[in-house]
């Protein structure tokens, strides 16, 4: 049999998508890869945390409001989609803008490992919290776009998330391991030394890897688009997904307060806290398992159900350590395994959530906008906490627990509204 010169282009042509869809799996892996280490909640988190309560000797409050600006740069996530999307670095939208976040992100780790400043600790991170940010929502474009040229959104979110949770395990083990053997700012320096190489290896394979057509400025068009955004932002069901992402992440209780009641009151070591978290990672890489496997076959209104009350009932499970006890480290174990697994699953759904609730054409800057009111409510959040914490509560944290469980359960008030949200199906038919 014969093929002729159309059949033998098709086949080429096949092959080098599938070629270049191998390629992106493993750059998309390797970028979550690289976030989950440098994220301010990744390698350096610990380190970081147990420096400024040993050496600067801050407390709760001082803490969460020392590091509240680093929430900043993922609170602006649409603007990096806008500059990505309508200005293009050198010609490219996507690997130029890449390559230098990542440069900067290197290099600002670099810088980190040899500062004991306070300040000039904080404006190390800065730096990288801006190229962490802005890289990931490039790398989600480019998820996107390659995901519905090729037909593979779900297998690049899949691989994006199993890697991104693989970090967590890695970030926590070595994270408290490291905070524990040496002293505090000596931690701090390796674990910003060891991340240091992740956002370069990134710089260094997007040219490689990525494969993207040149484009121009286009301010103009930005400039024609925005009122329809705008009106896009102002409509009723993305309002009240946002007000159910505020009321999702007002947890007061966890962060900083519990870090702190964990060292304190149960006199958890810095290694067996790194333990926790890499417990808790693996149980959301079961959880996302999970939800892929058999939560998508159920209704959105039923995940919704599910994970608030598993939200609610999690909390309040907390309630169980907040006095020491013989049995205090086997219950936290227990719970970050458990809820490590729901806090997948309720973090997927919500995702889902927020991305149904996106209007079409404009999916990307509105689901960075929503995203944008998560980060800033977590941080809001471990603020307000530990401002509680401190000066209100006489550091009981079981009240916090308490808030934070009310505030999970505001969220069923807001089901009705939900409804209005498009079904799959109806996304897909718009």
């Amino acid at each position: 049999m014969r093929l002729n010169t159309t059949q033998i282009f098709a086949y080429f042509q096949d092959f080098q998508n599938k070629s270049y869809a191998q390629r992106l799996f493993f750059m998309f892996g390797l970028v979550y890869f690289a976030q989950g280490l440098a994220q301010n909640s990744g390698l350096v988190s610990q380190p970081l945390a147990y420096f400024l309560k040993q050496t600067l000797h801050f407390d709760q409050l001082q803490s969460s409001t020392f590091l509240a600006v680093l929430t900043l740069p993922w609170i602006i996530k649409p603007l990096y989609g806008l500059i990505s999307d309508f200005v293009p670095l050198l010609g490219y939208r996507r690997k130029t803008w890449l390559l230098l976040l990542n440069t900067i992100s290197a290099m600002a780790f670099l810088m980190l490992s040899g500062e004991s400043d306070a300040y000039a600790i904080r404006t190390c991170l800065i730096f990288t919290a801006i190229s962490t940010a802005a890289s990931d929502v490039i790398i989600d474009a480019l998820m996107v776009e390659n995901g519905n040229r090729f037909g593979m959104v779900g297998k690049f979110q899949a691989v994006q998330w199993f890697w991104f949770y693989t970090a967590q395990v890695f970030t926590s083990i070595v994270g408290g391991w490291l905070a524990d053997i040496s002293t505090p700012g000596t931690g701090l320096h390796v674990a910003a030394l060891i991340t240091m190489f992740a956002p370069l290896v990134v710089a260094l394979l997007t040219w490689t890897t990525i494969e993207e057509e040149t484009a121009e400025i286009r301010i103009s068009e930005l400039k024609a688009t925005w009122p329809a955004l705008k009106a896009d932002l102002l409509s009723g069901p993305l309002k009240a997904v946002a007000l159910f992402l505020a009321f999702w992440n007002f947890s007061p209780s966890f962060g900083t307060p519990m870090y702190y009641h964990m060292i304190d009151d149960l006199k958890f070591s810095q290694t067996f806290i790194g333990y926790l978290g890499a417990i808790g990672s693996v149980g959301a890489v079961l959880g996302a398992f999970a939800y892929g496997r058999w939560f998508t076959r159920i209704s959105l209104n039923y995940q919704l159900v599910f994970s608030i009350s598993a939200g609610i009932i999690g909390t309040l499970s907390y309630l169980s350590v907040v006095d020491p006890s013989d049995n205090a480290a086997f219950i936290m174990v227990c719970l970050s395994f458990v809820f490590g697994i729901a806090g997948a699953i309720s973090m997927l759904t919500i995702m889902t959530l927020a991305g149904r609730s996106c209007p079409t054409g404009a999916e990307g800057f509105a689901f960075a906008v929503l995203m944008s009111v998560s980060n800033g409510f977590a941080q809001i959040s471990d603020i307000i906490g530990s401002w509680l914490y401190v000066s209100v509560l006489d550091k009981q944290l079981d009240t916090l627990i308490i808030i934070s469980a009310v505030f999970t359960g505001f969220c069923f008030a807001l089901m009705p509204i939900l409804k209005a949200v498009p079904k799959e199906s109806e996304k897909d038919a718009d």
